[in-house]
């Protein structure tokens, strides 16, 4: 086999290989308001509270395994899906990663997030894979939905 054979072949494995892979994804949502980082971290801050602002959310129930706080959550359909935080910074933000979801993604991590200024800015990232690219519009679609209720409970008050 010529050099250029074989160089053709190995090309067309690592393609070929490559279409298998996953995709990764970034998803960042933000919105601006008028209020208090203590009045937003009040409503957002405690990790099983996403069940009082999160329309998709029924339930959330926290529980400590190894040593990590982990919070199962019922979405509205009745899925359940397991995070575990991994990093919290008091009145500003946590993040979290997706231990055991129905959902077809990998590598699920995300922070929530608040930045005090002349607004509030109140962020939300997530970070995973994929080999389904319609997984990134569900992820935007959820952290939409979170981010306009949190809006709207906060102009309520």
């Amino acid at each position: 086999m010529t050099s250029i054979a074989k160089f053709s072949t190995i090309a067309a494995s690592l393609l070929c290989a490559t279409a298998a892979w996953p995709a990764d994804f970034q998803v960042k949502r933000s919105i601006e308001l008028q209020s208090s980082t203590p009045q937003v971290w009040h409503l957002i801050g405690d990790f099983c509270d996403i069940d009082d602002w999160h329309p998709q959310v029924s339930s959330c129930a926290l529980k400590v395994i190894d040593g990590s706080l982990v919070r199962v959550l019922t979405t509205d359909t009745g899925e359940e899906m397991t995070q575990k935080r991994i990093a919290r910074e008091e009145g500003l933000s946590y993040t979290y990663k997706t231990v055991s979801s129905s959902l077809p993604v990998e590598n699920f991590t995300a922070t929530l997030s608040i930045q005090p200024g002349g607004n509030l800015l109140i962020e939300w990232i997530a970070n995973f894979s994929s080999d389904d690219p319609g997984m990134e519009g569900v992820v935007v679609d959820d952290i939409e939905a979170g981010l306009s209720a949190i809006e709207s409970i906060l102009a309520s008050r």
